[in-house]
């Protein structure tokens, strides 16, 4: 006998291939958790159905709970996890990306220089991971840090969030998270991020839905602030190296 999950698959297909699609499907378009029926506009954080908690604190519910179950684990080591980021809008992301792009402006970069700067870390609006509501920013709580708390220096030996590094890496994975921008000597794309977690189950699919769906062309063509320098070249490199050249567990 065929599942619930598999026959509305095959509805929304056969009904996607034959232009009519009923409005229970474009509910589940945006609203179902299951990727296969996640949207562009949900892809590209221009939705945020299903998702729970509230600020800096916002992810999808399955993620949500398996990162507080983490969170529970590194307590009881004595590791308190502090989340600093998670869902992230692409409104959001325009405003990092094109606040950025000015002040490189005003400090003499051209306008391809400033846009390499930017994809050092920013990603280009509409193709962030923190779209998605899987992935998280986290550094260890309850210890000062001045200035700016993301940086790679406090996650190294001797660094004020030391002890957090070498917990996630030899617990994270037992709940389903992993580094997403590594610092394999070999990787390129954006620089490495001991912070910058992603949890696999939900991940990986989603990441095999954006690919399918052309996601990153679409984002590429909105209107931001610097992208029209983003020729064909650019975006092969952003596509290869920012987007797809991350740790080896998280690609569909």
């Amino acid at each position: 006998m065929i599942n619930r999950r598999v026959f509305l698959k095959q509805s929304v297909t056969s009904a996607l291939a034959a232009g009519c699609v009923p409005s229970w499907a474009k509910d589940s378009l945006i609203d179902s958790e299951d990727p296969f029926f996640w949207s562009v506009n949900r892809l590209m954080g221009m939705g945020s159905a299903s998702l729970k908690g509230k600020d800096p604190l916002i992810l999808t519910r399955k993620t949500f709970k398996a990162f507080n179950k983490m969170r529970v684990a590194a307590w009881e080591d004595g590791i308190v996890i502090s989340p600093v980021s998670s869902f992230r809008s692409y409104s959001r992301q325009k405003d990092i990306f094109e606040s950025k792009f000015e002040r490189f402006q005003a400090e003499g970069l051209s306008r391809v220089e400033s846009v390499k700067k930017i994809i050092e870390y920013s990603t280009i609006p509409g193709t962030s991971r923190h779209h998605w509501g899987t992935d998280i920013d986290v550094i260890q709580g309850k210890i000062k840090v001045e200035g700016d708390v993301l940086l790679e220096e406090h996650f190294n030996s001797g660094g004020a969030f030391e002890n957090l590094h070498h917990w996630l890496r030899d617990n994270a994975a037992n709940y389903g998270f992993y580094l997403v921008y590594t610092n394999h000597p070999e990787r390129k794309g954006f620089k490495y991020e001991p912070w910058h977690l992603s949890y696999a189950p939900e991940a990986v699919p989603i990441l095999k839905r954006y690919i399918n769906k052309g996601v990153y062309e679409i984002a590429s063509k909105q209107k931001v602030k610097g992208l029209e320098v983003m020729n064909s070249s650019l975006k092969a490199s952003y596509l290869k190296e920012q987007l797809l050249d991350i740790n080896p567990i998280l690609l569909p």
